[in-house]
């Protein structure tokens, strides 16, 4: 937990047992040498990386993709024994602690490249190249790989290991993927020809595995897909389950008169009489200002619609039409109840996002209750 006893009655849930179902539709989505580097940077997408890594680590998965070697390190401390890549950036002062560590770093230049190899003083440091096909993000452009992977493979400190770029919109252009497969495709080429071809090739994210399947290569990398979300718009992926879910319980409630302002700005005037309940959350959690009067929430079974301006730490909802509605009652931000579901995506469309912010954005300061398979029976 984020907070003591006396915190707001504001808390996720995390379903492992959904984190190693979705884990295992990932793994029959790709051939069964491809190997699987599951995303787990930025905590998880607010999942907690450490949990998701330990009940990932026991279906088998072999593979961790990070952002930051601080995120690897917390990894391996808390025991995870898997192979470890970090894409972002890491000073060369990080580089005898990743050799330590058995942590592989992305290199996006040859100019990088050389700052790792000087940092080395023994052993040799493990290295994935990454390349922007298109992104337009990190990496060596595509048109001067070849000549980085060359100038990579004269530093004896550096073991080239891998090499991998992004895809920018698989989830929305086809044609445009196409083309950033074709020109990984030709690195991946010429540097065969040469002898020099990496042994490990991975260019697709979630959207990529399910869109581009003749890029899959020697390894995939799903983020959104292992936590129970489609990258597709719309399109749902069958077996996949969210494991996120967000609630609170109500602290409050009182009837108002038909034209009285709610909140901030007075945005929202109630058009008749109105029950107003009070949840204990707010933008500080995550549940971002943008929802405000057009999101809803799940009380008994029944949607009550967010009015007025969410704010920091409170939210007003109208629940005039949930039965038998009292103080404590849970309700249900995102998540599921009987038939009635609001997932991160239902959210990030009305906040005019997507859903890996809504999950991300969740504040550190909301609590994390786990919920995990029942213990194996022992034979």
């Amino acid at each position: 937990m984020a907070s003591g006893p006396f915190g707001r009655p504001t808390w996720l849930e995390i379903d492992l047992e959904r984190i190693r179902s979705n884990y295992h539709v990932v793994r029959a989505l790709v051939p069964a040498k491809a190997h699987i580097l599951c995303v787990l940077k930025d905590d998880a997408y607010g999942h907690g990386a450490v949990q998701v890594a330990r009940v990932l680590q026991e279906e088998g998965a072999d593979w961790f993709a990070l952002t930051t070697l601080d995120e690897a390190l917390q990894l391996r401390n808390a025991g995870i024994h898997g192979q470890m890549l970090v894409f972002g950036h890491v000073p060369p002062s990080g580089v005898p602690v990743a050799i330590e560590n058995r942590i592989v770093l992305s290199v996006p230049n040859a100019e990088m490249g050389g700052e790792m190899a000087r940092a080395v003083s023994r052993n040799a440091l493990a290295v994935h190249l990454k390349i922007d096909t298109g992104m337009g993000r990190s990496g060596v452009l595509a048109e001067e790989a070849m000549e980085t992977l060359h100038a990579l493979n004269t530093m004896p400190q550096l073991l080239v290991e891998g090499i991998y770029s992004h895809f920018s919109c698989a989830d929305s252009d086809e044609s445009y993927s196409s083309m950033q497969l074709r020109k990984f495709e030709k690195v991946l080429h010429q540097a065969t020809v040469e002898g020099i071809r990496p042994p490990m090739a991975h260019l697709c994210n979630s959207a990529g595995i399910l869109t581009m399947k003749s890029a899959v290569f020697e390894g995939v990398r799903p983020g959104l897909l292992l936590y129970g979300l489609s990258p597709l718009e719309g399109v749902p992926i069958p077996g996949l389950k969210p494991a996120m879910s967000m609630k609170a319980r109500l602290i409050g409630f009182k009837q108002v008169s038909a034209g009285y302002g709610i909140s901030y700005g007075r945005t929202y005037l109630t058009y008749k009489p109105t029950i107003v309940g009070l949840l204990p959350v707010g933008y500080t959690d995550g549940y971002s200002r943008l929802l405000s009067n057009k999101a809803s929430v799940l009380i008994r079974g029944k949607r009550a619609p967010v009015i007025g301006r969410v704010t920091m730490d409170l939210t007003m909802v109208d629940v005039s039409d949930v039965p038998g509605v009292a103080l404590g009652d849970e309700v249900i931000l995102m998540g599921e109840d009987g038939n009635q579901r609001i997932t991160a995506g239902d959210l990030g469309s009305l906040e005019q996002s997507i859903s890996y912010e809504v999950l991300c954005t969740v504040g550190k300061l909301v609590p994390r209750f786990y919920r995990d398979k029942p213990e194996r029976p022992e034979r």
